[in-house]
């Protein structure tokens, strides 16, 4: 079956989006999931639930679950939003779905994911950074806390055919900007993204625990060494204006728990190794803020497992 766009992914991010697609309109989303009991779910449920809290509305946005096992779409363009640990599961996934002339877009948090997938498919991919809220409260239930932007582009060429994904995200009340620096974007939110989701995840708190005195000393630290490891890259940033940006973010988002937090909360995996774990990795080693950060979410995700074990 030939479908406009598909999605990878219905959690947080991706219920989110179909939401945006579902108000433009799209009412034919297939969207992925790597459990059959979420998709039984979301067939009992005839959809995912997505409440948003901006408009203090619920509403059933009528996707179309699929399994990972079942790839039987072609879809024109291909919205990956799966944690950047899954993204290797579903490189193959990607390779049956995607249509001819098919452009992928990867919305993963951190530095990896987009290189893996250009490792497999070329040109014919994109990364993504998100800037809004979501809650993932149950397999079919996710909460939109705000935010409406989805910055985008490719690094080989100008992929023009994100155009249409503008203008139809445009219609959902989505803005879905395209440029030519995407990387500039990626390495602006792992900056942010190092700073609140292990910070919310070691103190199982809300953003706003990031504008207290100890978080915004560690908010200072965690960016210096960032501030370095991205000028080896050719990227320069300057601590002040960087935690300016941080803590501006966080005050439009201080009720949120970061996607890192949920994870803990959840006693899931995080996607520490491709945030403050690639920080620490590219300074060479050593005792860095970001390596202790790193060891210490590997700390709580161990206790975790043990605690799901007993259970």
């Amino acid at each position: 079956m030939s479908h406009d766009i598909c999605i990878i992914g219905g959690g947080a991010v991706g219920s989110t989006l179909a939401y945006f697609l579902y108000r433009a309109g799209v009412t034919d989303i297939p969207v992925y999931f790597g459990h059959e009991e979420t998709v039984r779910a979301v067939l009992l449920e005839k959809g995912v639930r997505v409440y948003d809290k901006v408009e203090n509305r619920d509403y059933i946005v009528p996707i179309i679950p699929r399994h990972y096992s079942s790839p039987i779409d072609k879809c024109r363009f291909i919205l990956n939003t799966v944690k950047a640990y899954s993204v290797p599961e579903t490189l193959r996934l990607m390779e049956k779905i995607m249509d001819v002339g098919g452009v992928i877009v990867m919305l993963q948090n951190g530095i990896g994911s987009l290189e893996l997938a250009e490792e497999r498919f070329g040109a014919r991919v994109a990364g993504g950074v998100v800037y809004f809220g979501a809650e993932r409260v149950s397999p079919v239930y996710t909460v939109y806390h705000g935010g409406r932007t989805v910055i985008a582009g490719c690094r080989h060429g100008l992929c023009m055919e994100l155009t249409e994904l503008n203008r139809v995200f445009k219609l959902g009340g989505l803005e879905f900007r395209i440029v030519s620096n995407i990387d500039y974007y990626r390495w602006l939110k792992l900056a942010l993204n190092a700073v609140v989701n292990p910070l919310t995840a070691i103190s199982r708190s809300r953003n706003s625990i990031v504008l207290s005195r100890p978080g915004l000393e560690l908010a200072s630290l965690i960016l210096a060494e960032f501030i370095e490891v991205a000028g080896k890259h050719g990227f320069r940033f300057e601590l002040n204006r960087l935690l300016e940006y941080v803590v501006n973010n966080v005050r439009s988002t201080g009720d949120n728990y970061s996607s890192m937090a949920q994870d803990v909360l959840n006693k899931s995996p995080t996607e520490i190794d491709f945030i403050n774990g690639f920080i620490a990795k590219e300074l060479g080693g050593g005792s860095s803020i970001n390596k202790i950060i790193t060891l210490m979410i590997h700390l709580i995700e161990e206790s975790n497992k043990s605690k799901n074990s007993v259970q």
